[in-house]
């Protein structure tokens, strides 16, 4: 199954989460990806890739961080950090350790969005995809600035097609999209 965590935050600034690994005492090496980036934690292990060479996220110490990114000019995607080695406790105890300090970190922030939490003021303004998912939605500074501001979220995995659907209601609140 792994572990997720979500936030928002301000896309193209640096991100609060990557400064907490970074202050972390044995910081992970920071990879580059198209999403954002992988961390790699080596000193708990080498990575493990399949017979095509691809890393098996599952079985490697790594947890992999997607950063927010502007889409249509006005959405936000929300930041989703993945520990996906499974099970985590059994394979790496240190970054078990590392995911349950995030984790208590990541709740000191506001959290926006929690499933099934009726009268959410910020739903609003969470659109697509980004409210199917079971886990919390917190807040740094910038993203809880944002919302108050009525700037619209969406989730990071949201297709063309169903961001095509949320630009047309928010044409009928006033707000318009950019073309793709």
């Amino acid at each position: 199954m792994g572990t997720t965590y979500r936030f928002i935050e301000e896309p193209n600034q640096p991100s609060e989460v990557v400064k907490w690994f970074r202050s972390l005492p044995q910081p992970p090496e920071e990879h580059a990806a198209p999403h954002g980036v992988v961390l790699y934690f080596r000193e708990m292990g080498p990575l493990v890739h399949d017979d095509n060479g691809r890393l098996e996220f599952r079985k490697s110490p790594v947890a992999n961080l997607f950063l927010p990114q502007i889409k249509r000019g006005v959405l936000w995607t929300v930041g989703e950090l993945h520990f996906l080695a499974t099970p985590l406790r059994q394979l790496f105890p240190e970054l078990h350790k590392i995911s349950r300090k995030f984790a208590g970190w990541l709740s000191s922030h506001e959290c926006i969005f929690t499933h099934g939490n009726a009268g959410n003021p910020y739903d609003y303004y969470l659109e697509g995809s980004v409210r199917s998912f079971d886990c919390p939605i917190y807040a740094f500074e910038s993203g809880l600035a944002a919302i108050r501001r009525e700037r619209y979220f969406v989730a990071e995995s949201d297709r063309d097609s169903l961001l095509d659907t949320v630009c047309r209601a928010l044409t009928l609140r006033g707000v318009k999209c950019a073309e793709m």
